[in-house]
């Protein structure tokens, strides 16, 4: 296939020359017409711009005198009506109002197929010599120019949303497709030769259009059709001349890249009914109606409560060792702890939800959990995306700390940071795109402190090389460098003086850990409205807030850490504009590893939960991998038989309830 000079990808040539179910004039239908997705060919046509070359004057001639339509969910109907009806002032105001819908024009060219996205306006249809003309501006997206003369085109007419609904449309592209039988009494429709690409296409008022990947937009399936499944039109030539369309209901997407294969389960709407098996459509364009866009560029359109999350088992008063090595317990082998396996599930994940929390800050992260090759990312964190992304929590995914020491050992981990980097941002990719539970990627824990035998005047700039690296291969995530609150402000600003602009604005967060407390308004003066003084242009994450009872007493940490709580959200309550955008409760649990082997210390007392005694056991699968260019197996550890903890609630004389429950308030 050739690649589209406007459409971004390649793309078949649609005809949507058939007729659907209903054969009534578009004007005598019923059902909400502004809901509709119309669809209108012809044999050709050109197209002319004007002075600033984005607007054109179309011409399309041969056009088709029925025009045909499916809804946008969640109505389930099709059907077709005369073009000559449909282009009518007054159905045409009926349909779309004040607002000139969306379009995509599909053109034949000898020099292949290109397409044009803009707004739709002046459109007036002569029946007898069946021509239509109108007026195309196209969107800036698109920076080619169009062809002046092509042949056989489809305009596809995108419903208008009513503000401040937002949406888009995607079309994706297949060399062929057929809907056969699942073998339990269901239908299942089959690509070959699926794009990697899918144009998205704003609707109507919006006007943007622009690409992603294949891969994302299955793993954002889940969250942007959630409310409602997307009807669709796949269309494509059957061979014989002639064109077929097919509107359908999708559901379970199954998306395999390296045979460029992808199936839907697939109901057919209201109209026309399932071709024969056997019916092979090829050049295959398939409409997907409006979802949600989820740019990750866009994390910060919401406010953040979350927690930190480093779940070691309470039996290790050091640092741990065995099947726990690595302190990344958001591996698959730990499953048990926050999600379930094998009857035995402490659901950590599920009991945050539960009480509002949406964001989980990690510490501790090893790329390659999940993989048999030595040096190379694994899927070992993917169950633990899925079941965020199900339960609409984000993650923050971090660059350990372990990676900017220069030696460790027999290991110089900053010596291999490129290769580090690269395996982390491909460890969260599903389907070839980044894990839509990608909050975003956090660069060590605190570099601003002596470290390792150095000092922020190196560790810095090792933080603002990596921010580069995680830019080049995840360009459209936010990344953050948490720091303490020893001296914060000269931080925020040596970032905003050393970051790339095109990081910095747009792609980064500043995040501190205070443990100021509310009393006396510290936390507010001193951390909340003093970043806002500084007017740095980019949000503030607090990932790290709470305190420790050890010494000053259970009693006193909880209401502490409420108080805390409660003043970041009154503070971004009370000023909706301000850049606070959300804070992270350090921590889940106690840490006993905290302890160094002694007793509880403050390191070791900072948990929302505290441990007691054993929920269950699990157990963890063999971790290992072959080097092969030492030529040996590293086996990290067997298959472990591990206790689950159970977590009990910290409670308190004045919330009996437990601090978790007390914080959903400010969760929430």
């Amino acid at each position: 296939m050739r690649v589209l000079q406007l459409l971004f990808f390649s793309f078949a040539l649609l005809l949507a020359g058939c007729g659907g179910g209903n054969d009534t004039p578009a004007a005598d239908d019923g059902g909400d017409l502004t809901q509709r997705i119309y669809l209108l060919s012809s044999a050709g046509g050109q197209m002319q711009p004007d002075a600033t070359g984005t607007s054109y004057s179309v011409v399309l001639t041969g056009v088709e005198p029925r025009v045909d339509w499916y809804s946008d969910r969640p109505a389930r109907l099709t059907g077709d009506g005369a073009t000559e009806d449909f282009t009518a002032p007054a159905y045409w105001q009926r349909v779309y109002g004040q607002v000139a819908p969306n379009g995509l024009l599909q053109a034949y060219t000898p020099a292949g197929v290109n397409a044009v996205f803009g707004s739709v306006q002046a459109v007036s249809y002569d029946a007898a010599s069946r021509t239509l003309r109108l007026t195309l501006h196209r969107s800036a997206s698109a920076a080619s120019a169009p062809p002046a003369t092509f042949g056989t085109a489809v305009l596809t007419l995108l419903n208008n949303l009513q503000p401040p609904a937002e949406g888009s449309t995607f079309a994706l592209a297949a060399e062929r497709s057929t809907v056969v039988s699942d073998g339990a009494g269901g239908w299942r429709l089959q690509m070959q030769g699926v794009v990697g690409d899918v144009l998205w296409m704003n609707n109507a008022p919006a006007r943007a259009a622009d690409t992603e990947m294949l891969g994302n937009f299955i793993n954002l399936w889940p969250e942007r059709f959630a409310a409602a499944l997307p009807n669709a039109s796949v269309a494509g030539d059957l061979g014989d001349g002639d064109y077929d369309i097919q509107p359908l209901t999708l559901s379970d997407p199954r998306y395999d890249a390296s045979v460029q294969t992808l199936s839907f389960a697939v109901t057919p709407v209201s109209g026309p009914g399932i071709p024969a098996a056997d019916s092979v459509l090829r050049n295959v364009v398939l409409f997907v109606d409006a979802g949600a866009r989820n740019n990750p560029s866009d994390v910060f359109s919401k406010a953040w409560r979350g927690v930190a999350y480093s779940a070691i088992p309470a039996q290790f008063t050091h640092a741990p060792d065995g099947a726990f090595f690595d302190s990344d317990t958001t591996a698959s082998a730990f499953q048990a702890l926050w999600g379930s396996k094998d009857g035995c599930g402490r659901n950590d994940l599920e009991a945050m939800a539960a009480q509002g929390v949406n964001l989980v800050r990690l510490y501790d992260y090893n790329y390659q959990r999940g993989s048999d090759k030595w040096m190379t990312a694994g899927s070992g964190h993917i169950a633990f995306l899925d079941k965020a992304q199900e339960l609409g929590i984000k993650v923050i995914i971090p660059i350990s700390n372990y990676n900017f020491r220069n030696q460790v050992d027999g290991n110089r981990p900053w010596d291999n940071i490129e290769h580090t980097v690269t395996q982390i941002i491909n460890s969260v990719k599903k389907n070839g795109a980044i894990h839509p539970a990608v909050h975003s990627f956090s660069i060590g824990n605190e570099l601003d402190l002596d470290k390792y035998g150095e000092t922020a005047a190196t560790l810095m700039p090792k933080a603002i090389k990596v921010a580069g690296l995680i830019h080049k291969l995840a360009p459209d995530h936010y990344m953050t460098v948490p720091i303490s609150n020893a001296k914060e402000k000269d931080f925020y600003r040596m970032l905003r003086d050393q970051l790339p602009p095109e990081i910095y604005n747009g792609h980064f967060y500043n995040s501190v850990q205070t443990f100021k407390r509310k009393d006396g308004n510290d936390l507010r003066d001193n951390i909340l409205k003093a970043y806002d003084d500084l007017n740095l242009g980019v949000p503030l994450m607090i990932t790290e807030l709470g305190t420790y009872s050890w010494q000053i007493g259970v009693d006193a940490k909880v209401d502490a850490v409420l108080g805390q709580a409660s003043a970041v959200r009154e503070y971004m309550d009370a000023n909706p504009q301000s850049m606070v955008k959300g804070f992270a409760i350090f921590e889940w649990q106690n840490a006993n590893s905290k302890r160094d082997g002694g007793a509880d210390n403050s390191e070791s007392t900072f948990g929302i939960n505290a441990y007691g005694g054993t929920l269950c056991q699990s157990k963890t699968g063999a971790f290992g991998m072959w080097n092969a260019e030492k030529g040996f197996w590293a086996g990290f550890h067997d298959d472990v038989t591990y206790n689950v903890d159970k977590l009990v609630p910290l409670v308190s004389s004045a919330h009996p309830e437990g601090l978790l429950p007390a914080l959903s308030v400010y969760f929430k």
